[in-house]
């Protein structure tokens, strides 16, 4: 080979590992996408669920659609709690996912509603919302990692078991039991189509010591008898066959360490929308 050979490979081999190497660094950025949750927990009166039900699925739904076809939204799910904690005053959830943080606080409001409903005053829009339900609270969360089948980028479900755990006084292990341990076993459910999906989520907002909770899990199924699928050995030892018997009893064992389940609920849902390229 040549001289000019030669640096005409080189320049060749040069140019090939920066396209692969750019092209990985934006799948790595698409794959670690930063989103949030905005949570919003609702009570409605005790003769009031099919008026609210009405005001976000006829109402709210058309605004919902057009805050994602701009591009502020990834997605709306709308749900009923149907098992929660003694005590808690709240019936609905909705759930707004956003990729940008500066606009979950209702960007755009006015014109969307004036885009969608030109002929409606926008005082009985939302004198008519504000009866049909009371906010108890809002949280906003940060996406931490999901588990999904096919193509699909969202985690989605009929009904969903929401985990609020605390991890401020545990060993500090929480994240890594989550990723290096649980995952697999997160991602067989999947495939044995026990699980449609699964999402782990770290809570942004409201800080500080009062917080009953630091972190929730929510697994994501299509069919309700599903739930009541044990999770512990037999499928650890599948996701993870070269650990023993004994070793996987340590990892559950470290799994209770690491963090308190403040309370489990089981939501239904009852709407939702999103990005018509995802298959949920």
């Amino acid at each position: 080979m040549n001289i000019t050979s030669y640096c005409q490979l080189t320049a060749l081999l040069l140019i090939l590992f920066t396209t692969f190497f750019l092209s990985a660094q934006i799948s790595l950025a698409q794959t670690n996408e930063t989103r949030y949750l905005k949570v919003d927990y609702w009570a409605v009166p005790e003769t009031g669920s099919a008026e609210y039900i009405d005001v976000e699925t006829t109402l709210w739904k058309p605004l919902h659609q057009e805050r994602l076809d701009r591009g502020i939204i990834k997605s709306w799910n709308f749900y009923e709690v149907m098992v929660g904690r003694k005590g808690v005053q709240y019936d609905y959830v909705t759930i707004n996912i956003f990729d940008d943080f500066g606009m979950i606080d209702y960007f755009d409001l006015d014109d969307i509603i004036s885009t969608v409903y030109p002929d409606m005053d926008r005082d009985e829009l939302m004198n008519r919302t504000l009866a049909s339900r009371s906010n108890v609270h809002t949280e906003i969360w940060r996406v931490e990692g999901t588990v999904t089948g096919g193509d699909s980028e969202n985690p989605g479900g009929e009904y969903v078991t929401v985990n609020f755990m605390d991890a401020s006084e545990g060993t500090g292990e929480f994240r890594k039991m989550e990723f290096d341990f649980w995952w697999a076993i997160h991602e067989l459910r999947v495939e044995r189509d026990i699980l449609n999906s699964w999402a782990m989520y770290s809570l942004v907002f409201p800080e500080g010591t009062s917080r009953n909770y630091t972190y929730f899990t929510i697994d994501y199924y299509d069919r309700l008898g599903d739930i009541e699928e044990p999770v512990g050995m037999p499928l650890a030892r599948i996701a993870h066959p070269d650990k023993s018997d004994e070793g996987l009893s340590n990892l559950f064992k470290k799994t209770g360490d690491a963090r308190s389940v403040y309370k489990v609920e089981l939501w239904k849902r009852v709407d939702f929308i999103i990005n018509p390229e995802s298959d949920r």
